[in-house]
């Protein structure tokens, strides 16, 4: 509705003129000094992506590194490291990851909320949440630990492994408290602000709804099996079954149809010695139970295949139309996932022909993003609801003092500013898969192929009598990456 002449307070023609300009100009201004506030954040990793997926060489003396210097340093630097460890260089992934490790740590060792951290917050108010620099969710946290202990693994240094496997345990059993402090944070803002924050608004709920199957297929966005089995793994290098045997039963208690955690559990339980433990598997795994046979006499050597396969989904920006006290009805961004949910494909392992195994699901990261994005929706509401009240006062304020040219320089500057967060780590495959076998020692040559590629992809590797030999394989797109660990 415009006001009438009458109405509008005086302002000169040279005023107005400057006030349009300042807008523009702080617009502007804005959008290019904050990377991800006006432009998407998957638009910043999507070219990487389509490199590893093409085999398109990667300059790491120049990518990213702005971004990782930059207040969201924490997701940009584990990005660089997850595609260097795709790529091999496991030196790289290490000091990038230690980056994002020692940016996290500096972040919650901090006694006071700094200057810059008030800031942001204020700015969060005005803009959108991606004025909020990036500290990683719960699972990106884990995997962040589990994908350096790869890099020591690949740098064959256990005792680093070690040291990051109790990292990533650790950090699954944080993650809960951190979930349930945000949540009572915004919880706490909302009422002193003295705002009517509904954070089980119906609509809302409804939007996500759609994400209730991929979501409810996981327990929490906080646990994984995939880590669970590679500290399994780990500790069983370092000699320490009985840790290793927790692991492994934590990982099948999540993942409790994958047959390789079915056959591990069941090998160190015979192996310790547990009884009752062994009695309680036979009834509920009869099958594995029957199957597995540690023959010793015979000599042999362990394959252990990991296969991290495609990329986990990027978010994508929704507008929902949100009642806010005191404001109205106003289209508000929120973060979602979409698209069509397929099931994952098996990596099909063969030698000369012969096949020797294919892994099976251990982990759905995808589900783990969906189930974090769920998690977050109370508080997101709740911020969001903040976040309009303050644009809409804004507005009238505007209004109020400038007439019909403030009010839409103010809306102008609210539609603008209302981008959804879509920042995630999405260099992160989209599901993870295992399978070990017992092979004779010797040396194999072995066929990788999977539905995803055109053709299948070879590699070498060599099993030892009592050793363990690690193939890591990553699918990116068509292509395929894999490193080989012998131990």
């Amino acid at each position: 509705m415009m006001l009438h002449p009458s109405h509008v307070p005086s302002i000169s023609s040279t005023a107005r003129i400057r006030l349009a300009g300042t807008l523009a100009a702080l617009i502007f201004v804005t959008g290019c000094a904050a990377s991800t506030t006006f432009a998407p954040y998957p638009n910043k990793i999507t070219p990487y992506i389509q490199n590893l997926q093409t085999k398109k060489q990667i300059d790491f003396s120049r990518s990213l590194l702005n971004e990782c210097r930059s207040s969201d340093r924490i997701l940009y630097s584990m990005e660089r490291g997850r595609i260097a460890q795709i790529l091999g260089n496991f030196d790289m992934s290490l000091q990038d990851f230690m980056l994002s490790i020692e940016a996290i740590k500096e972040k919650e060792d901090r006694a006071l909320v700094s200057a810059s951290g008030i800031g942001a917050q204020l700015a969060a108010v005005s803009l959108n949440d991606n004025a909020i620099p990036y500290e990683g969710e719960g699972y990106e946290r884990v995997m962040l630990h589990h994908f350096q202990a790869m890099n020591y693994l690949g740098k064959r240094d256990l005792e680093g492994a070690g040291v990051e496997i109790r990292r990533a345990n650790a950090e699954q059993e944080d993650a809960l408290r951190r979930f349930e402090r945000d949540l009572e944070k915004a919880r706490r803002e909302a009422e002193e602000k003295q705002i009517d924050a509904n954070p089980d608004n119906p609509v809302l709920l409804q939007q996500y709804a759609q994400l209730d199957e991929v979501a409810g297929s996981v327990k929490n966005s906080f646990q994984n099996a995939y880590t669970f089995y590679l500290s399994g793994i780990v500790y069983e290098l370092i000699h320490q079954p009985g840790d290793a045997y927790i692991d492994y039963k934590k990982a099948l208690e999540i993942f409790p149809e994958n047959m390789t955690l079915q056959r591990d559990v069941f090998r160190l339980a015979r192996q310790l010695g547990m009884t009752q433990d062994l009695e309680d598997l036979k009834g509920r795994f009869p099958l594995v139970a029957q199957g597995v046979k540690d023959d010793l006499s015979v000599p042999a050597g362990e394959l252990v295949v990991l296969f991290e396969d495609g990329f986990v989904p990027q978010k994508q920006e929704m507008k929902i139309p949100f009642p806010v006290p005191r404001v109205g009805v106003v289209a508000m961004a929120f973060p979602m996932y979409q698209g069509r949910w397929v099931p994952p494909m098996p990596l099909y392992v063969a030698d000369g022909g012969r096949q020797i195994g294919r892994t099976e699901p251990v982990c759905d990261i995808r589900a783990l993003a969906v189930k974090s994005l769920k998690e977050k929706v109370p508080a997101l509401a709740i911020r969001q609801t903040i976040r309009a009240v303050s644009k809409g006062a804004t507005v009238k304020m505007a209004e109020e003092k400038l007439g019909p040219l403030g009010s839409f320089g103010a809306g102008l500057w609210n539609l603008l500013s209302e981008n959804a967060d879509l920042r995630s780590w999405i260099t992160l495959p989209d599901n993870a898969q295992i399978m070990r076998v017992r092979l004779p020692p010797g040396s194999y040559w072995l066929s990788l192929q999977h539905d995803g590629t055109a053709a299948a992809s070879e590699v070498g590797v060599e099993i030892r009598e009592g050793g363990k030999t690690i193939l890591r394989v990553v699918r990116a797109g068509s292509e395929i990456y894999s490193a080989v660990m012998s131990f």
